[in-house]
């Protein structure tokens, strides 16, 4: 084993951290995830494409076009407790 537990062999010690998710840059333009030795995914910032390049054993490089579809929900609304708490109270007291 290499430094803290990682195996000495490079490719295994990428496999075993891309799969961790620690491989990650976030950038202005977006984000660029190492998912393993052969494999890299980018993701821009602003649309819900992104792009996955992969190296396959036979050295051929395989393109896959991505669509993160969690980007087009609308965000959740902040819930402020105080307000619902006191419209509550204010109903109740109404209907009693």
């Amino acid at each position: 084993m290499g430094v803290e537990g990682l195996p000495e062999d490079a490719n295994e010690a990428l496999n075993l951290l891309g799969s961790t998710g620690f491989l990650k840059a976030s950038t202005p333009l977006g984000d660029v995830k190492l998912r393993s030795s052969q494999e890299v995914e980018l993701q821009p910032k602003g649309t819900p494409f992104g792009l996955r390049i992969k190296r396959e054993d036979n050295g051929e490089i395989t393109p896959t076009l991505l669509f993160d579809s969690k980007k087009l929900r609308d965000k959740p609304a902040l819930i402020n407790a105080e307000d619902i708490v006191s419209k509550a109270l204010e109903d109740f007291d109404e209907a009693s």
